[in-house]
């Protein structure tokens, strides 16, 4: 089974026998069987596509999508903000935004079985934390963090885990500024 898609922007994912595909920045997803005919079309949904989604079983469309007001300085580019479920009839079930002033998400997302939602995310660190941490230039910096998100009414939700990878950098420049290795 051999898909050929003309455009850079669809994002897919093949599910037995079936591809499911959304173009991003369009409302559409679309799940096609192998003849390359549409088996289940989500229309009109909510905001452009970010640049995932997913089938989940029980036939629930889970997705990345464009919202919430971009940080000033954020990288550009794969900025998405929200995450959305619609269920198989095209009701939209959850339309979360997990974007501030001092982060957003981008790219992807990893549905759990729990019904939780991974969602990877900018975070902002300010050019005195860098410094602080022992960045030898005074810059600001947007280091990526994971963060579960469990789904608590139709547009809201609780982290209820984070990992960062600020946490986890390590500097050459100054001995007597964290996580300095020689």
């Amino acid at each position: 089974f051999i898909v050929i898609m003309a455009s850079s922007s669809i994002k897919a994912q093949q599910y037995n026998g079936y591809t499911l595909y959304s173009a991003s920045n369009g409302p559409t997803a679309v799940l096609m069987d192998t003849n390359q005919l549409a088996f289940k079309t989500w229309a009109g949904l909510s905001a452009a596509t970010g640049y995932s989604s997913y089938l989940i079983p029980g036939g629930t469309l889970v997705r990345t999508a464009k919202g919430g007001t971009t940080p000033s300085g954020a990288p550009g580019g794969p900025i998405c903000g929200k995450v959305q479920k619609y269920d198989y009839s095209g009701a939209c079930t959850w339309d979360f935004t997990y974007a501030g002033t001092d982060y957003i998400t981008h790219h992807d997302i990893c549905p759990m079985p729990n019904g939780n939602v991974l969602v990877i995310a900018y975070e902002k660190k300010t050019a005195t934390e860098v410094s602080a941490a022992g960045g030898n230039s005074s810059i600001i910096m947007w280091p990526d963090k994971i963060v579960e998100i469990q789904p608590t009414g139709a547009t809201a939700g609780t982290v209820v885990w984070e990992w960062h990878a600020w946490d986890h950098l390590m500097q050459s420049v100054d001995a007597a500024k964290p996580n300095y290795v020689a």
